[in-house]
């Protein structure tokens, strides 16, 4: 020991050897503090006891072979570096993505051509909201409060879309949107967002989605998918129309899979409203928990998570996978794009047209639901064959402002391990959507709204129950 201790003392390399013997050791703790939740444990085990030999043999060697063991550990060093900062780019990640409480922003908006800044008097100003919204009044004054800004005249409207026309022909000058406001405006005009510039805003908490928690490695679980309608740059966590809405039933232990399209306007119950409207409206006014629970209280069904992505999102990730083979049913144009019948080589922005375009389908909201299955398939396929650890960065980095889903990050190898092991079930699972007629009606949410819904055909609903018990409770 004294001799060991005289080395370290007297040797330059000694010194330098038993450093970077401490910062191997640092290091190696610190990334398998970081990895061990997303690791099998058996994975995790045989790694530490790997790692913990390569110390012990780091210590043994650089008093005997110090030169040989200075070389060895400025590698190891290097390597350990290198993953580090590959598993703070998962961990930032994981924990972006799996951030799942939702906001509800009110904005108070003004024509996109006006002068309106938020940093001027609204003294002189008129602002307007709409009388069917209980919530806009209360909203805008909590925000012009915390500006501490008042205007000339808190003008009310029967509804939305006189409001709006006042807007724009300028006879008043702000508008209070919330999320029933941003609702009723897509109907009104579905480009508003292109004549409108946000002036003030709030972000409101909403109810957060509850997991039902399972092993996804050896029990079936359904996974619900929303694309959600949000503005380019928006906060993922914001509450938008529920566009796309697709369950995925898997069973681990049987390889069986079931993917079912929801139509969007489905006319289901809405729990925070306690009453029904479309089913994309649910997620816009109560965000996931709303849609999970209408979903549920619909189908009679368990899910037991949720992605969500918004259509930003999805053309970055197209972009990131370098684009994806997807089959379309039918051949037609849309968005200056054209599609043919069979596969289709699309990038981030033709496969955003494939996902939205449905007014040249011929069975409009039906064959886009196909469109989207089939656009999900092929990011799975393109995901799955290849999956190294840069192209799934590559992935990653594309989904980090985009994306949120409350299935816990030590889940996440588990997933990406099923969709390599189910990509042939998945690559040829039939797709279900609902048959069905749509019925005009009012509104049971928002006074004096007539609009069309969506309603079931008799025994569809009870078939896409009995197709996803089917795969849950196959042995």
């Amino acid at each position: 020991m004294n001799k060991y201790l005289e080395y370290i003392r007297t040797s330059v390399i000694g010194k330098i050897t038993l450093v970077l013997l401490i910062l191997i050791f640092m290091l190696g703790i610190y990334c398998f503090s970081q990895v061990f939740i997303y690791l099998p444990t058996v994975t995790f085990v045989i790694g530490l006891i790997t790692f913990t030999v390569i110390i012990a043999l780091l210590g043994l060697s650089h008093y005997k072979i110090p030169k040989i063991s200075l070389a060895l550990e400025l590698v190891i060093c290097i390597c350990l570096i290198i993953g580090v900062l590959a598993v703070n780019r998962v961990t930032t990640f994981t924990n972006k993505v799996t951030e799942t409480n939702e906001v509800e922003t009110v904005e108070i908006v003004a024509l996109k051509d006006s002068d309106i800044t938020q940093d001027q008097s609204f003294s002189d100003l008129v602002l307007a909201y709409s009388q069917d919204d209980d919530q806009a009044y209360k909203k805008s004054t909590e925000i012009l409060k915390e500006h501490t800004k008042s205007v000339k005249k808190e003008k009310p409207y029967q509804n939305m879309e006189k409001a709006y026309n006042d807007l724009k022909n300028k006879k008043v000058d702000l508008l209070v949107l919330t999320n029933i406001g941003k609702s009723d405006l897509s109907v009104i005009d579905e480009n508003y967002n292109q004549q409108i510039k946000v002036i003030l805003s709030k972000d409101y908490p909403m109810e957060t989605a509850t997991t039902k928690a399972v092993d996804i490695s050896k029990e079936p679980f359904t996974i619900y998918f929303q694309g959600a309608d949000l503005s380019s740059g928006q906060n993922i966590n914001s509450t938008g129309r529920g566009d796309v809405n697709i369950l995925l039933t898997v069973n681990p232990n049987t390889k069986k899979v079931n993917m079912q399209v929801i139509p969007r306007d489905l006319f289901v119950y809405i729990p925070c409203k306690d009453a029904s409207s479309k089913l994309s409206y649910s997620g816009w006014w109560g965000g996931v928990q709303s849609s999970i629970a209408s979903i549920e209280d619909k189908l009679g069904i368990e899910i037991n998570y949720y992605a969500k992505i918004n259509f930003e999102g999805l053309t970055d990730l197209v972009d990131a996978l370098g684009g994806v083979q997807v089959y379309s049913h039918y051949t037609y144009d849309a968005g200056g794009y054209h599609f043919t019948e069979g596969y289709n080589e699309v990038d981030g922005e033709k496969a955003l047209m494939f996902a939205r375009a449905r007014k040249m389908l011929p069975l409009n909201e039906r064959s886009r639901g196909y469109q989207q299955m089939e656009l999900i398939k092929g990011i799975f396929t393109k995901f799955a064959q290849e999956p190294t650890y840069d192209h799934a960065m590559s992935v990653f980095e594309s989904l980090e402002n985009n994306f949120t889903t409350n299935l816990p990050k030590e889940d996440f190898y588990k997933a990406f391990q099923l969709v390599v092991d189910l990509l042939p079930q998945l690559q040829t699972m039939e797709n279900h959507s609902i048959e069905g007629e749509y019925q005009w009606h009012y509104d049971e949410v928002r006074t004096n709204y007539y609009q069309y819904y969506f309603y079931p055909a008799d025994g569809e609903l009870q078939a896409v129950k009995e197709r996803i018990d089917s795969v849950l409770n196959e042995q």
